[in-house]
C-alpha cells in the first residue's frame, strides 16, 4: 500500500516544523532525498485531519491543489509520491479521475479522531495543475482552495506563491462550519494576524489559509533567496534541512549517509553544494572564492548586537567604489561581521569617511576603536613635500584614527586570512565566523558573487583573479582587516599548521625573531 501515512513519521526536526506550521507561506529546503516531498504529502491530509474546521454535519471538507511547471516533471516528482502514499486503490479512495498530461483529481474519506470532539469524517480532494505556458493569472483564478502546495516551488514564477494563497481559504464555505470551530481557527488566525503585525475587525472570522511548497536549493539568484533569505517578505517561512553529510541529516532512513558521500565524490563542486550540502547555488559563470561559507552555519538569522567591551575592527578599500566593514573579534576566537559600508562609484575620501561615521555614530555609540587596516595602494600616490594627503589619509584623519596598511596585497594571502575564519568550528555550537544578516554584499559576495574570473576559474591563467563588481568592495575591506589583525606571518603560521594535532609543533617554532610585519616588508600587488 505504499507509505502508511497513520504510522507516518517526520524525517526530522526540521521536518517536523515544517509539517506543523499553518503558514501562511511555508517552504521546506534540502539536499536531495531528504524526505521534503512526502511531508508535503502528508502534511495536507495531517492538517485535514487534526486542524481543519468541523462543517455543521460533522464533515471535514478539504480540497488541497498541487501546482507544478509540466504534467511530465509531476508525473515523476510529486505524483509520484502522491500515489505512493495514496494508490488510486486506496481503500480510502472515493473517485479517481485524470492523468497522462492531464490534470488530477484524488478524493479521499476516511474516519479520524480528534481530541475534545471526537470521531470526525474526512472528505480530501487533491487536485493537480501544470501552469506550463499558461497566463499564470488567469491559470490560478480557477481554483476555489483550503490550501496550495507547490511543488519544486523554486521552479515556478515569483508571482505563484501569492497568487495561489489568494484562492486558499475559499472551501468550504463559511456558511457551512460549525460556529464554534469558526472560533477556534479565528482564534488562531486572529493571533497569526498579531504576529505579523496585521490589523483585523473585532469578531471577524479568519479561516485557516496555507500554501507549502518543497525544493532543492536552487542559485542565489533565485527568488526563494531573495524572497527568504534576503528580503525577509512577511509571510515566507522557510524550513532548511540539514547536510546529508551532517550528523543531523534527516531522512536517514530513506536516504543513508554512504549515498550523500557517494554523490558527493561523483558529481561537480556546484550540484554537491546544492544537492548533498543543501546550501543555495552559486553562478557557473566563474567559481566561488569561498566555498567553504554556509549560510545556515556562518549568517545570522537576525541583526548582531555589537558586544559591549569589545573594540571594533575596521577594514577599507578604496578605489573607483570605497567600501569598508566593521567586524568584533571576539575573546573566543569568533569574527563577528557586523555592517558594511558601500559607497557609489566616484566617491571622494570625505564624503566616504562621513558615511563611516554616520554608521558609527548610529550602531556604535561609545565603542572603540582598537584597529582599521586598509588597501596598502591607497596610502600612496600623494604629494607629500606639498601637504597632500593619500586617500587613507585623509579618512583617517576625517575619523581621527589611526589607519595602517594591510601587511600585504597579494590576494592569495589576504583570502587566506578570511578563509582561516571559514574553517572548523570553535566548538560544537560556535562558528569562528558569523556575519550580520544587513552586510547583504558580504553576504551575496560569500555566497555566489565573490568569484574567480571565467580565465581563473577555468584554469586557463595562473593569475589569481576576482571578478570585480559590487561585492569585491567590501570583501576586499573584510580581507584587509584579517589580514592585519591576524598578521602576515601569524596567516602563514596557521596554514602550516593545517593536518597536525594541536600539541605537534614545527621544528622551528621555538625559534626567535619573528618580526612584526613593518612598513619595510609591506608587498605592493
Amino acid at each position: 500500500m505504499g507509505i502508511d501515512v497513520e504510522y507516518y513519521r517526520p524525517p526530522g526536526p526540521v521536518g517536523e516544523r515544517f509539517l506543523n506550521a499553518k503558514g501562511p507561506i511555508d517552504l521546506i529546503m534540502g539536499p536531495a532525498g531528504s524526505g521534503k516531498t512526502v511531508a508535503c504529502v502528508v502534511k495536507g491530509p495531517m492538517l485535514a485531519a487534526q486542524y481543519a474546521p468541523v462543517c455543521k454535519d460533522g464533515v471535514v471538507r478539504v480540497k488541497v491543489a498541487c501546482i507544478r511547471d509540466t504534467y511530465r516533471d509531476f508525473a515523476r516528482t510529486a505524483l509520484a509520491s502522491w500515489y505512493e502514499t495514496f494508490p488510486i486503490k486506496h481503500p480510502w479512495t472515493v473517485s479517481h479521475e485524470g492523468g497522462q498530461d492531464r490534470p488530477v483529481r484524488h478524493r479521499l474519506k476516511w474516519r479520524a479522531r480528534r481530541p475534545g470532539v471526537g470521531e470526525i469524517i474526512v472528505d480530501y480532494e487533491m487536485q493537480t495543475g501544470a501552469i506550463g505556458d499558461a497566463n499564470i493569472e488567469q491559470f490560478i483564478k480557477g481554483y476555489e482552495i483550503t490550501y496550495g502546495w507547490l511543488n519544486e516551488c523554486d521552479m515556478l514564477d515569483e508571482r505563484v506563491p501569492g497568487l495561489l494563497f489568494q484562492r486558499t481559504g475559499r472551501y468550504p464555505k463559511v456558511t457551512d462550519i460549525a460556529s464554534t470551530e469558526l472560533e477556534r481557527v479565528s482564534r488562531d488566525g486572529r493571533a497569526a494576524f498579531d504576529k505579523m503585525g496585521l490589523s483585523y475587525e473585532p469578531g471577524e472570522i479568519i479561516l485557516p489559509r496555507m500554501v507549502m511548497g518543497d525544493l532543492n536549493p536552487p542559485d542565489i539568484d533565485n527568488w526563494v533567496y531573495r524572497f527568504c533569505i534576503k528580503e525577509k517578505v512577511p509571510g515566507f517561512n522557510l524550513y532548511r534541512q540539514p547536510s546529508g553529510l551532517s550528523a543531523q541529516a534527516e531522512n536517514r532512513i530513506g536516504k543513508p549517509r554512504s549515498s550523500y558521500e557517494l554523490e558527493a565524490a561523483t558529481q561537480p563542486a556546484h550540484i554537491v553544494r546544492r544537492m548533498v550540502h543543501g546550501e543555495f547555488g552559486y553562478a557557473l559563470d566563474g567559481k566561488p572564492v569561498y566555498p567553504e561559507f554556509s549560510l545556515q552555519r556562518h549568517a545570522a538569522d537576525s541583526t548582531i548586537t555589537p558586544a559591549k567591551g569589545i573594540p571594533l575592527g575596521i577594514g577599507l578599500d578604496a578605489g573607483g567604489s570605497p567600501a569598508a566593514v566593521i567586524v568584533q573579534f571576539m575573546p573566543n576566537g569568533q569574527l563577528r561581521i557586523l555592517a558594511e559600508i558601500c559607497a557609489m562609484p566616484g566617491t571622494g575620501p570625505a564624503r566616504f569617511a562621513e558615511m563611516i561615521l554616520e554608521v558609527l555614530l548610529a550602531r556604535f555609540a561609545g565603542f572603540a576603536i582598537s584597529e582599521a587596516y586598509g588597501d596598502p595602494s591607497a596610502f600612496w600616490g600623494a604629494d607629500k613635500q606639498a601637504g597632500e594627503l593619500a586617500f587613507m589619509e585623509t579618512v583617517a584623519r576625517a575619523l581621527n584614527i589611526n589607519i595602517l596598511p594591510a601587511p600585504s596585497n597579494e590576494p592569495a594571502i589576504r583570502q587566506e586570512a578570511v578563509r582561516w575564519y571559514l574553517g572548523r568550528p570553535i566548538d560544537g555550537n560556535t562558528e569562528r565566523m558569523l556575519v550580520d544578516p544587513g552586510c547583504e554584499l558580504i553576504v551575496g559576495g560569500f555566497a555566489a558573487h565573490y568569484k574567480l574570473t571565467k580565465q581563473a576559474s577555468a584554469g586557463a591563467t595562473d593569475i589569481l583573479a576576482v571578478a570585480k563588481n559590487q561585492y569585491s568592495h567590501p570583501h576586499d575591506g573584510l580581507q584587509y582587516i584579517c589580514l592585519g589583525h591576524r598578521g602576515r606571518f601569524g596567516v602563514i603560521e596557521d596554514a602550516s599548521r593545517l593536518g597536525r594535532p594541536g600539541n605537534v609543533v614545527g621544528l622551528r617554532s621555538k625559534t626567535t625573531g619573528k618580526p612584526r610585519d613593518r612598513m619595510q616588508d609591506i608587498k605592493l600587488w
